[in-house]
């Protein structure tokens, strides 16, 4: 009975780890979410770069804005000028044949 027991707790224990060690990164169909900090804005070109910590390496995000993307800082619409480089960010994006293209940005 107690090896049942820590059977399951150690099958619950990995899909756990698991979860956590790609957290980062949620995939709905090609739109991808994805939580890290901005490493540079230019403003100029509304293009935005956000480095995403991942396991044992950093998976950068950059592109240029949707032309309908949403940006929301402290609950409400913002624009990318209200960003700043270090802020923590979640970013939900999708890839074309002509790079990343970043359709929400969301900071607290």
């Amino acid at each position: 009975m107690i090896g049942k027991r820590n059977f399951a707790t150690g099958v619950v224990t990995a899909v756990v780890l698991a979860f956590l060690i790609t957290a980062p990164t949620v995939v709905f169909g090609n739109t991808y979410l994805m939580t890290g900090k901005i490493s540079a804005i230019d403003l100029a070109y509304d293009t935005i770069v956000i480095e995403v910590p991942m396991v044992s390496k950093t998976f950068t995000v950059g592109g240029l804005l949707a032309e309908d993307a949403e940006l929301v800082k402290n609950n409400q619409t913002a624009a990318l000028n209200d960003f700043n480089v270090g802020q923590q960010v979640t970013v939900k994006w999708h890839s074309t044949p002509k790079g990343h293209v970043i359709d929400r940005l969301v900071a607290k």
